[in-house]
């Protein structure tokens, strides 16, 4: 049995929606369709719009076209579909990270070094310190604390440590209540945390922890200029001290 009036999801579509994307085939026309819908605002996550069939007819196109658009956009992330009476074509729900993997893997096939990894860490996170200080909540600062007492715990241990070092880092990313710079960094750390687990020692272990420390503090005491100067000048001895390794094994 067809989908019934009563039965349908209002659909989001109509003039304002779609609009003339130019020269194209055809299932990029309707991609370029969707995309520019969702950037403008006018698709938000969970919305209905349509199905194959009323895309084909909408763009004037084959059903095939519709598919291969339909294959394209799943495969991004941007829509999912339902399968039923009261199924169609979805506007997908936010994944962070199905995002984070996916700028990883795509930093890792352009080739980004090191180094630049290593600076776009300096930038989210100096920032991310600053904002922490000023907007963290007390239960940011508690897990703050708890991670904190995970990682005393794990000296002695690289693997874990390590991870939950990187988690400590997103948490006071998390703390700064900016979702660019966390899903930015959820990003990198897929590349970082290989590098990180292979040159950690106990000696480095400890200073992170001492380090850590004294960023709770200024956290906590809303030190926001202390909190980003820590950051920035424990970041750069990282980085210094990252390079030299790989430097050491790509020679």
């Amino acid at each position: 049995m067809g989908r019934t009036k009563r039965d349908a999801p209002e659909e989001a579509t109509g003039d304002d929606l779609w609009h003339d994307a130019g020269d194209s085939t055809l299932s990029a026309n309707i991609i370029r369709n969707i995309r520019a819908s969702l950037f403008s605002g006018k698709l938000t996550p969970g919305a209905f719009i349509g199905t194959e069939s009323s895309w084909a007819q909408q763009f004037g196109v084959s059903r095939m076209a519709a598919r291969d658009a339909i294959r394209t956009l799943k495969a991004a992330g941007i829509i999912h579909i339902k399968i039923g009476a009261r199924g169609g074509i979805f506007v997908a729900a936010a994944n962070p990270d199905y995002f984070a993997e996916a700028l990883a893997i795509q930093m890792q096939l352009i080739g980004v070094d090191l180094a630049e990894i290593l600076d776009a860490q300096i930038a989210i996170e100096v920032t991310a310190a600053e904002l922490a200080a000023n907007l963290a909540t007390p239960q940011d600062i508690e897990t703050l604390k708890t991670l904190l007492v995970d990682m005393r715990s794990n000296i002695g241990n690289p693997g874990p440590f390590t991870e939950i070092a990187m988690q400590f880092h997103e948490a006071v990313i998390a703390a700064s209540h900016n979702r660019v710079l966390l899903a930015q960094f959820r990003g990198l750390r897929h590349l970082l945390l290989p590098h990180y687990t292979r040159h950690s020692t106990d000696e480095v272990a400890r200073r992170a922890v001492a380090s850590h420390e004294e960023l709770v503090r200024h956290i906590e005491g809303r030190d926001a200029v202390s909190a980003r100067e820590l950051m920035r000048k424990r970041l750069h001895v990282i980085r210094e001290r990252q390079l030299v390794h790989w430097r050491s094994t790509a020679s």
